[in-house]
């Protein structure tokens, strides 16, 4: 019996030692009990010990860089599942496992076994008006025929199964004919076909048809307004802007903007206004031109906040005034401006309003903003710098932002996922890779005279939204945002070369991200990705021309090493600089000919 017990106990510590010595196993990404969509692979992220060991996830080997980092795309199956890790090293053996939850599919496969029905559209309450139109989806048994019916506005409306035998079903409403409804829930029927029986569902949405408008006002300063419910940014408003609502689908709510002309803003930021309330009208009045170190600044008189949109080209802003007329009897001039070349304006539509700067220069940046009853719209011109070595970049003002912060709500995020930002194979963040890329490019710009501003100097919390309103502040002349790739779930690491990407958003940014973009191409050993246009809240700001910075892949291993290494890191901060005194056109700096002395 003692036998026994030594021989079990001596069993348990073999397998122990064995799996002290077979090494270790880290998934970095996905997290434990991540949520991932319905995808049928997805990468997974991660690191070994030793390097030389062989790696099994889910019975597949996975190639393992000489760091032990590894990125690998498995296959995964919907609903709880396991990334299952064997790590053999000689007669040693590790194992680890990391659980995440994997979406089901929308339109999943129908049966064709049992009678069903699901309703996919509408998902969510609406509010539509005569002339809209009203989309009805759903999924349910195949080869079989089927109608909806909203209580008080149509009955046994047909739908239409594509493609056939499919078990989708559509059907688009237009409404029309003057009718109310008020919250009734739609219903849809399938019957017929060879499949015996029928079967009828009740959306949980509830729709209205109401042809009354009612009025919001912004509750909050950058209030986006979309070009559809799922749209992009359209234009962006202050606190205190009235807008006539005419629509809603769950939580957007359509604005008439002028006839023919609609957007869409989340219900969190407007607030509902009493019937009583007066309607947005305005004119615009006076316009005078005063000047200032950067630029002008042309005060547009008028009586309240209204929507307006902001249109650049070449060198003219136009500012799109919605529920104002156009009633500038007088426009100021100053005798002490050199940058502006005319004031004009125009009627693009009914009750729109529209003012027009044209410069003489390059316009370098805007900013348009209300303040005592007037609408302000400030012109930046391009900043006068030395240009001439040892500081060619004396004068310069830049902003730095290495993108994403170490706290998320507070709290570490690689203590409590989700990251902000993407994360290594080996555990290492965007956030620090950006702020060590981010310092050196500081030291390299100091260096050429240049004054610099950092979003962030360490691991601190700096919100998204917080990151332009520094730069503003802060007088910057040009904004760069530092950052490493990643790619979303479910997409193939290595169906494309990957490697750096330069973005822009408004069209003064172009030539400045196109100048650092070149300077990349010329330098840095990497796939270019290209130059692009990117809708990003840093790059959108106006005030400067403002570009974001793609330098790597981090989640590949070859990546994360290279981005590690300060010699690289000198590299990507060389190529930054050398693009800006690209696009201020600098001259090269000159070399000294050291004379040799005759020997007499």
């Amino acid at each position: 019996m003692n036998l026994r017990k030594c021989f079990a106990s001596l069993l348990i510590c073999n397998l122990w030692l064995s799996a002290l010595f077979a090494g270790r196993i880290e998934i970095t990404y996905p997290w434990d009990g991540k949520k991932i969509p319905a995808v049928k692979k997805t990468f997974v992220l991660g690191n070994i010990q030793p390097s030389t060991a062989t790696l099994y996830i889910n019975g597949e080997k996975i190639d393992v860089y000489k760091t032990g980092s590894f990125i690998a795309q498995v296959p995964v199956a919907p609903g709880d599942f396991a990334f299952n890790c064997e790590l053999f090293d000689g007669d040693a053996t590790n194992y680890y496992s990391r659980e995440i939850k994997v979406a089901a599919p929308l339109l999943a496969a129908v049966s064709t076994s049992t009678l069903n029905l699901k309703i996919i559209s509408p998902a969510s309450d609406e509010i539509l008006k005569e002339g809209d139109l009203l989309n009805v989806l759903a999924i349910g048994t195949p080869g079989k025929k089927a109608e909806f019916t909203l209580k008080g506005l149509v009955k046994h409306y047909p739908m239409t199964e594509m493609p056939r035998n499919s078990g989708r079903y559509y059907a688009a409403y237009f409404i029309r004919g003057g009718k109310r409804v008020k919250k009734k829930k739609l219903e849809i029927k399938l019957f017929g076909g060879a499949f015996p029986g029928k079967i009828s569902v009740k959306s949980d949405a509830r729709i209205s048809v109401d042809n009354v408008p009612w009025l919001v006002v912004t509750s909050t300063d950058n209030a986006v307004i979309r070009n559809g419910v799922n749209g992009g940014y359209m234009m962006f408003l202050c606190e205190g802007v009235k807008l006539v609502a005419d629509g809603k689908i769950g939580p957007m709510i359509r604005v008439r903007l002028a006839e023919n002309f609609s957007g869409w803003i989340h219900e969190s930021k407007v607030e509902k206004l009493p019937a009583a309330a007066l309607w947005p009208d305005a004119e615009t009045r006076t316009i005078s031109i005063s000047t200032t170190s950067r630029g002008i600044i042309a005060k547009v008189s008028m009586w309240g906040k209204m929507p307006y949109m902001v249109l650049e080209k070449g060198r003219e802003i136009s500012v799109r005034l919605f529920y104002t007329r156009v009633h500038s009897n007088w426009v100021i001039y100053n005798s002490q401006d050199n940058f502006l070349k005319a004031v004009s304006f125009e009627t693009p539509a009914t009750n729109v309003a529209q003012v027009n700067l044209t410069t003489k220069e390059k316009i370098w940046g805007y900013d348009v903003y209300y303040r005592n009853n007037a609408l302000f719209i400030e012109v930046r011109k391009e900043p006068k710098i030395a240009g001439k070595w040892p500081k060619p970049l004396k004068n310069l003002r830049v902003v730095l932002d290495p993108g994403h912060s170490m706290l998320v709500g507070g709290r570490p995020m690689k203590e409590n996922p989700p990251y902000d930002g993407a994360i290594s194979p080996s555990g290492w963040t965007e956030c620090e890779a950006n702020l060590e890329i981010a310092r050196q490019i500081e030291k390299d710009l100091l260096k050429l005279g240049a004054t610099v501003y950092m979003t962030r100097k360490g691991g601190e919390e700096v919100p998204l939204k917080e990151r332009p309103k520094i730069a503003k502040k802060a007088g910057g002349d040009i904004y760069i945002s530092i950052h490493n790739n990643a790619i979303a779930d479910g997409r193939d690491p290595f169906a494309a070369p990957r490697g750096f990407s330069i973005y822009f958003y408004h069209a003064h940014s172009m030539a400045f991200a196109k100048s650092i973009h070149d300077s990349f191409v010329r330098s840095i050993n990497l796939p270019d990705e290209g130059l692009r246009f990117g809708d990003y809240h840093v790059v959108r700001m106006t005030y400067m021309p403002s570009i974001l910075v793609e330098n790597a892949y981090m989640i590949f291993p070859e990546h994360e090493e290279m981005l590690k290494s300060a010699r690289f890191r000198a590299k990507l901060s060389k190529a930054v600089c050398k693009g800006i005194l690209d696009f201020f056109e600098v001259p090269k700096k000159k070399r000294r000919v050291r004379r040799r002395r005759r020997k007499r």
